[in-house]
């Protein structure tokens, strides 16, 4: 026997001989067999999946897209490609195939999907692979040999897979900048994150992977560019290039020893050439992304309580203020109102602080006040201002003074409070208070008086003969349709509800609907003549219902799988046999619907309306 394996573009052959699972597909002469390199692969370890194409010298061969994948990241969307030629026994036998790469992101069961290759006019569809992810620890250390060499002997042009060149702690990192490590309680903290990166090294995809938090401190966020241009910086004799990433404000909510929590980044990073083997730097054609992830440090703050000693009039306001009060006018009759203005401009966090105490004359109404705030996020402060709009209507004439305000706040550069106070304000309102028979009102439309004022004219009664309300059967009906769609609003509810969070009861209800419509959609396709399209129907039709009713995922399903599930839930093994025919049937027909004749095909259609009734019967008892 003499056998002979070259590959299609490298000149390195590919021999992978751990943990092949078979996917295996076949229609006449074509074999389609799906693997991986290892079905238990550690943390940092890599998997290769592979499809090879067997009957096929690749010139019929339409490149499939990359497997979807769960619990792992592809490295490399273009696949590598093989090609071999076996003489054994004087046969030639072809093959050719597609790789691609995978890394795992947490320890558990991973999935590779199902994919489908189209070679001529036939499409094949691969199973789904699973594999499982355990701790590195637990996987035997292997010493690889690297050759520096190797790479001048490797083809430019070759497509196969390479190894990826993962950035290190020095390369990438991300830093969390404070402006302070120690502040008093309410004092603002900026918390700067930046970015740091090689030169020549290129990001993508970054995202957040996990909600950053600073419990027992009020957030504002501050304004980052969104397309920021990198600065160069020189750390511990490299050079970086750095950007912001995020910039928040924190205020501290009580005093002690707090922390802001890491703030963590999924992206792919680009490293020059793809490798840092100088060979590989000169003669290596393609660069891949690779995926980090990265974390700042958390960041531990200090709150000091505030001194004592505060002023009457501090309510915690912790920064730097102006204050400035302005009534809109100091002249106005009774009825009319006065629009008192409040400003408080400064840095520091506006958004909970509270209106200084105002105490007018009792002969003025005093509405609840308008507040708006204005905030300026663009720096590294934040600042802004907030303003208290109150509406006094005076209730009788006469000259009338409105106290001096105060405000007080604690400066926390100077560690002093300090207290702003405005002046008295004279306010002069004339005229008359109106007469009961005329209810003033303020600019809101609420009345002046308490009261309505009485009626002082006589009125004429006539007496009706229309009957009265209560009894009317109406106006009984009337009060019962708030109350039936009430009800009604509640039972869709939770009907919704369910839905949502009770999945097993959901997929039971939706079992019949699904599969009507199969069934519905494989009759039309009969009647078109698309056997293969039929027979898909049908199966779906029947494999989806059984995996609503037993709230399982149907794909990727084993005939061995479904068969422990059927004995689990008391099927016997009569129709559990029936079951297996028809699956067999359908596979029959898809892939080879030329020996599917008319009888075939009713014998499946009646197969699939007599196993979705009695599989239910026998679930639902």
């Amino acid at each position: 026997m003499r056998e002979i394996s070259i590959r299609f573009l490298p000149f390195v052959i590919l021999c992978v001989t751990v943990g092949w699972l078979p996917s295996t597909v076949r229609a006449q002469d074509i074999k389609v067999q799906a693997s991986v390199s290892n079905k238990t692969i550690g943390t940092e370890e890599a998997v290769t999946y592979t499809i090879q194409v067997e009957g096929s010298d690749g010139t019929n061969i339409s490149v499939p897209p990359a497997p979807e994948a769960e619990g792992l990241t592809l490295l490399q969307l273009i696949p590598g490609t093989q090609r071999s030629v076996s003489i054994v026994n004087g046969v030639m036998a072809q093959s050719f195939g597609f790789t691609w790469t995978f890394r795992p992101t947490a320890e558990g069961r991973a999935t590779i999907g199902a994919t489908t290759i189209q070679v001529g006019d036939q499409s094949f569809h691969t199973q789904p692979v699973t594999i499982n992810v355990v701790a590195q620890t637990q996987r035997p250390t292997r010493q690889q040999q690297r050759d520096p060499f190797s790479n001048i002997l490797r083809s430019p042009f070759d497509q196969s897979p390479e190894p990826v060149a993962e950035p290190t702690k020095e390369d990438i990192f991300i830093r969390a900048l404070p402006s302070s490590r120690e502040a008093f309680q309410g004092e603002q903290v900026t918390v700067e994150y930046r970015l740091y990166f090689r030169e020549g090294i290129q990001l993508r995809q970054s995202r957040l992977t996990d909600s950053w938090d600073a419990e027992g401190f009020w957030r504002e966020e501050l304004d980052v560019e969104t397309r920021p241009i990198p600065r160069i910086v020189v750390e511990n004799g490299l050079r970086y290039n750095t950007i912001v990433l995020k910039r928040a404000a924190v205020f501290p909510t009580r005093a002690g020893e707090m922390s802001v929590d890491p703030l963590k980044i999924e992206s792919e990073a680009l490293l020059p050439f793809g490798s840092r083997d100088p060979f590989q730097s000169l003669f290596a054609m393609r660069t891949r992304f690779t995926p980090v992830q990265l974390a700042s440090p958390r960041v531990k703050i200090d709150a000091r309580p505030l001194p004592a000693g505060a002023p009457a009039s501090f309510n915690g306001a912790v920064g730097s203020y102006a204050m400035t009060v302005v009534p809109d006018r100091t002249e106005l009759q009774v009825g009319e109102s006065v629009t008192l203005t409040i400003n408080l401009a400064g840095r520091g966090n506006l958004a909970t602080l509270d209106s200084p105490n105002l105490e007018v004359p009792a002969v003025f109404d005093q509405y609840d006040p308008d507040v708006s705030s204005l905030l300026d996020r663009a720096g590294r402060q934040l600042s802004g201002s907030k303003t208290y709009r109150y509406v006094l209507i005076p209730r009788s004439n006469g000259t009338f003074e409105i106290p001096s305000i105060e405000f007080s706040f604690f400066d926390p550069v100077a560690e002093r409070y300090r207290t702003s106070t405005s002046s008295p304000i004279p306010i002069t309102v004339t005229g008359m208070a109106s007469t009961p028979a005329v209810v003033s009102a303020t600019t809101n439309g609420m009345p002046v008086d308490d009261f309505a004022p009485l009626f002082v004219s006589t009125s004429e009664w006539s007496t009706t003969n229309r009957p009265t309300l209560h009894t009317w059967l109406w106006a009984y009906l009337l009060i019962l349709v708030p109350i039936t769609a009430s009800i009604g609003a509640y039972v869709v509810s939770k009907q919704r509800d369910r839905f949502q969070k009770d999945h097993s009861w959901a997929r039971g209800r939706r079992a019949h609907p699904l599969s009507k419509k199969h069934l519905k959609q494989a009759t039309l396709l009969l009647a078109s003549g698309d056997t293969v399209g039929y027979y898909e129907e049908l199966e779906r039709a029947v494999l989806g219902f059984v995996g609503n009713r037993l709230n399982v995922a149907e794909r990727g399903l084993t005939r061995e799988g479904l068969d422990d599930l059927l004995v689990k839930r008391g099927i016997e093994s009569k129709l559990r046999e029936r079951l297996r025919r028809f699956l067999d049937a359908c596979d029959q027909g898809r892939f080879a619907p030329s020996t599917a004749s008319p009888e075939n095909k009713e014998e499946a259609l009646d197969d699939a309306s007599f196993l979705i009734p009695e599989i239910d019967e026998r679930v639902s008892a």
